[in-house]
């Protein structure tokens, strides 16, 4: 077989991975097109997900997996150290190119901030089943918290709220479900506290609902028409969304290499597109909220392409294993 084969046949692999989860995005553009489900739905179905499907299932992972595969330091540190980098690089694009001082913040946001807790966690489960979100869960909580205060901060610098506050967002991260779900979840393990089989069932039941429920609200949520003005901030910010970030993982792994389906987990991560929470904070603090809803639109659409060949050449090198 040639290596134009073999990489075919991988790309096939990859496609298995992120294809499933692109076309329950798709389905929910459908169902939200043809009127089957409307915002009301999408908002009651993303509070479903949010307060009590996502908490559950970060809890049934953390409580139930080794607890010494759970935490790895290397992991963590990667992952933040691509945040890091990818903050202030994109900050150094957002001062050089974007004129409007106030959608600096906007487009930085927008750069750095995935959607680690859907999307990537989708692409996660999707790839590995059994591993995928016990790897992932500890990575994601610290890299949530600290895309919240990057958030508050870039967001302030441009915007210049100083009502909205570092001390009131670490209030909300303290009491955000998603964290008291993991942070449970590694205190039951931790003081091996035996959960009920029954009660472990019921979690599994409730986790195959919600990632799918979750994508389906993501594609209800993705207004097309916002695209028909100018994108070109958006597109740039998408770049270094699902681009530029994984690369840079890439070459943090050349030089601090970890275990083969580690590398996958948190490649999916990092090249997962822009998180539907940047529009959130970017409308609670008055700024343009527009711009926000265009990277996320445009970043979900390039991933489709960029975590699929991503994957593909990531397995072809040897990399990544499945």
């Amino acid at each position: 077989m040639s290596s134009s084969q073999d990489f075919f046949s991988l790309l096939h692999v990859a496609l298995s991975v992120t294809a499933p989860i692109f076309l329950i995005i798709s389905l929910g553009i459908l169902l939200t097109y043809i009127k089957f489900i409307n915002q009301e739905f999408i908002r009651i179905a993303s509070k479903l997900i949010f307060n009590i499907g996502l908490p559950i299932m970060l809890f049934t992972s953390t409580s139930t997996q080794d607890f010494s595969q759970l935490i790895n330091i290397s992991h963590i540190v990667l992952m933040l150290l691509t945040t890091l980098i990818v903050f202030f690089a994109s900050n150094f694009t957002a001062y050089k190119y974007i004129e409007n001082k106030q959608d600096k913040g906007v487009f930085v946001q927008g750069a750095f901030r995935g959607n680690l807790i859907i999307i990537g966690l989708a692409f996660c489960v999707s790839a590995y089943p059994e591993q995928g979100i016990a790897i992932a869960t500890l990575p994601t909580a610290i890299i949530i918290i600290t895309y919240n205060l990057l958030s508050i901060y870039t967001l302030n610098a441009s915007l210049h709220h100083e009502k909205f506050s570092i001390k009131k967002n670490l209030q909300d991260i303290i009491k955000n479900p998603l964290i008291i779900g993991i942070t449970t979840g590694l205190f039951f393990n931790l003081i091996n506290f035996p959960i009920p089989s029954i009660i472990i069932q019921t979690n599994h039941y409730l986790t195959q609902m919600t990632l799918p429920l979750a994508l389906i609200a993501i594609g209800g949520s993705l207004n097309f028409l916002q695209l028909q003005q100018n994108i070109y901030p958006a597109m740039m910010a998408s770049v270094w969304k699902v681009i530029l970030s994984p690369i840079i993982f890439i070459i943090l792994i050349l030089i601090w290499p970890i275990d083969p389906i580690a590398t996958g987990v948190l490649f999916l991560l990092i090249a997962s597109p822009t998180a539907t929470a940047s529009f959130i904070m970017v409308k609670a603090m008055q700024g343009n909220s527009d711009l926000a809803a265009k990277i996320i639109i445009v970043s979900t659409l390039l991933s489709l392409f960029t975590v699929t060949l991503g994957f593909a050449l990531l397995i072809s090198f040897g990399f990544v294993a499945m």
